[in-house]
């Protein structure tokens, strides 16, 4: 038996006495004439941050300069009771890695970008060492900060499979 194509159909009545032929395009006109379907909030998220990628990775520096800052000043020093100290490693280090995968998606730029974190965290112990101010450069925190960057990663990875 010979297929025809999907637009070519017999030219047999329905109950309401129109032809097939007629019904079956006055369906695919129909169509092709209805709006695309609303995209899911996660790419919605997306095409947000790309948009704004420019300012939100401004934002990310401005972040990276404080976090810098904060480490090596006395004043801003989280104290080590009950390891709150790790908990901000690993939030602050996994949120600055996340943030350029979600604005670059999976670009170099946001491969440098993490790239540059992950570096951040023996760098910050190192700024420690010799700004500290009385800080104490600690390995705890470097893995610490280090298990944040692939927490990030990890994260951002799943939030853009999601979407």
């Amino acid at each position: 038996m010979l297929e025809q194509p999907a637009h070519v159909s017999h030219h047999a009545t329905n109950p309401s006495g129109a032809s097939t032929a007629t019904t079956h395009l006055a369906e695919s006109l129909d169509t092709q004439n209805t709006p695309p379907k609303t995209a899911g909030f996660m790419l919605q998220l997306k095409d947000w941050l790309y948009r704004y990628r420019v300012i939100l990775l401004l934002l990310w520096v401005c972040g990276l300069v404080v976090i810098a800052y904060a480490g090596i000043e006395r004043r801003y020093a989280v104290t080590d009771k009950h390891n709150l100290d790790k908990v901000v490693h690993v939030s602050v280090f996994a949120a600055m890695a996340f943030w350029p995968i979600m604005v670059c998606g999976r670009r170099m730029l946001s491969v440098f970008l993490v790239l540059v974190v992950a570096l951040g965290a023996p760098g910050l112990e190192l700024l420690q060492a010799h700004f500290g101010n009385g800080r104490i450069a600690s390995l705890a925190d470097m893995i610490a900060s280090l298990g944040g960057v692939l927490a990030g990663i990890l994260i951002a990875g799943i939030v853009r499979k999601a979407g």
